[in-house]
Formats: C-alpha cells, sequence, structure tokens
C-alpha cells in the first residue's frame, strides 16, 4: 500500500487533490492519504509519516506537496525502481528542485513529487525533517538558524542524511507542474 503525505500550510490546490483522485481511481496499488492542514513544516512531515507507519500495510511514502501537480501516468515509474527513493523534479523560479555533485551524483531534491520505501525511516534517525539547520555548501557543514519558523531546508536535511546511512536516489524522468498562488482573488469577482 502507498500512503500519500500532503502536508499543507493550509492552502491545496484543487488541481493537486483532483490528480491524487485520478491516480487512485486509475491505480491497482491501494493508496491512502494523509493531510495535515494545522502544522508548520517541519513538523507536519514528521507527523504525517508517523501517522502513515503506524498502517504496517504501507510499503511505501509518497510525498505530494500542496502545489505540486504530478504526472498520471508517474505512481508506476515512482515504484519500479530498485533506488530507495525515487522522484520527479519540478521547477522553482526556473531552477530544479534537485542537486548533483560534480560527479552526478544526487544530492537531494525536493519533496514535490517523492516516492521513499518504507525501510528508509528506520535507517534515518527522527527528527526525520528540520528547518532549524541549514547546509552551507561553501564550508559543506550544518549551521544553526537562529530565528524559529524558518520555512524550507527539510528536504536537504533529510535526503543528506539519508545518503549518509547508505540510501540511494534515482531521478524519474518527466516533470511535475508547480503551481504558485499569485493573489487570493477579488471580492464580488466571479473569476476572484
Amino acid at each position: 500500500m502507498i500512503g500519500i503525505i500532503l502536508p499543507t500550510r493550509g492552502v491545496v490546490f484543487t488541481k493537486v487533490e483532483d490528480h491524487i483522485e485520478k491516480i487512485r481511481n486509475t491505480s491497482k496499488e491501494r493508496i491512502k492519504v494523509f493531510r495535515s492542514y494545522d502544522k508548520p513544516i517541519p513538523e507536519s512531515f514528521d507527523f504525517l509519516v508517523k501517522e502513515a507507519l503506524e498502517d504496517k500495510d504501507i510499503t511505501h511514502i509518497w510525498f505530494i506537496e500542496e502545489d505540486t501537480v504530478p504526472p498520471l501516468d508517474c505512481l508506476d515509474k515512482l515504484l519500479n525502481v530498485s533506488e530507495d527513493i525515487s522522484f520527479i523534479d519540478y521547477g522553482v523560479n526556473g531552477w530544479s528542485c534537485s542537486a548533483k555533485n560534480s560527479n552526478e551524483k544526487i544530492l537531494w531534491c525536493g519533496f514535490g513529487c517523492t516516492m521513499v520505501k518504507r525501510h528508509v525511516f528506520t535507517k534515518v534517525t527522527q527528527p526525520w525533517f528540520r528547518t532549524d539547520k541549514k547546509f552551507r555548501l561553501n564550508t559543506m557543514e550544518w549551521v544553526d538558524v537562529d530565528h524559529k519558523d524558518i520555512y524550507g531546508g527539510h528536504d536537504v536535511w533529510f535526503f543528506s542524511h539519508a545518503r549518509e546511512k547508505g540510501c540511494t536516489f534515482r531521478k524519474i524522468e518527466g516533470e511535475c507542474i508547480h503551481l504558485k498562488l499569485s493573489e487570493l482573488g477579488k471580492k464580488e469577482i466571479n473569476k476572484g
């Protein structure tokens, strides 16, 4: 069984939910969706993974972020790999969400559309996701972040520690649609 983790800071695009339902309805795999609307990142990630792992039938955790639309035909591609973690890339401001070193080895990727085999969560120590530490590429070290409630970096933390534990990664061909909320709309306007 696949456990879809859908963490959110309060707004999930309808198109994301629509694609999840279409994938659930057309897949031979059993899929269970775990949602969180009231927790900040990274706490929502940790909370949802713990909740999903309580179900012993779940073999894979599929992260789909609130603003990332996975291709409708991607589930089998993500599952049918020998690597521990597979993902489909998506762009943010014209940049890839994955990083490679000079040897083309994947260092990390974003969680927009990422499949993680269950056993990875027994290899990587908790908390699995953190935003109070940042990785500095120029010095190749983790540094503390002074302020609370910071967003981002939880993916770099998780994948760096998974790689240290010997987990393997594969980028799947294709690209997700990365949505952006430009405005919430205008009152009394039908398109608002």
